[in-house]
């Protein structure tokens, strides 16, 4: 946990969307066509979060065997406490259309870039990699 003033990106993964059958745990492979979320591990400190103090989220989800091609995009922006960060300790989570991870892609390898801001004047930056997983057949 970051100290009372701070703000922390402690984690970028991937999970499956349906978190009752799979778990809700990190994967290192994903099944085409089945819907799966990036999701950003957040912390924040009790006096930045009373504050509330504005963030913004940003994810980048790349294709590596295909010349690091981005796929797809989010952006979330808020005030710490509303319904994207509720608590100090907190997952966001954001689901990826099934649509675009097709058979075509079995066998890629894929790669998560997550960044977070907190603070408008001087805010504090964090921006963190997933684990490279790939995508399977069903």
């Amino acid at each position: 946990m970051p100290n009372t003033n701070t703000c922390s990106l402690s984690g970028v993964y991937v999970r499956y969307d349906d978190t009752a059958t799979y778990g809700g745990v990190s994967e290192d492979s994903i099944k085409d066509n089945v819907p799966f979320d990036i999701c950003l591990a957040l912390e924040a400190g009790q006096n930045i979060f009373n504050m509330p103090a504005a963030y913004n989220l940003h994810v980048a989800l790349n294709d590596l065997s295909n010349s690091s091609t981005t796929v797809y995009t989010d952006d979330l922006a808020g005030t710490l406490g509303d319904p994207g960060w509720t608590t100090l300790d907190f997952v966001h989570s954001f689901p990826v259309p099934p649509a675009l991870i097709t058979p075509a892609l079995d066998g890629h390898a894929f790669q998560v870039v997550g960044v977070m801001s907190v603070g408008k004047g001087d805010p504090i930056v964090e921006a963190k990699l997933s684990e490279i997983f790939i995508i399977t057949q069903p």
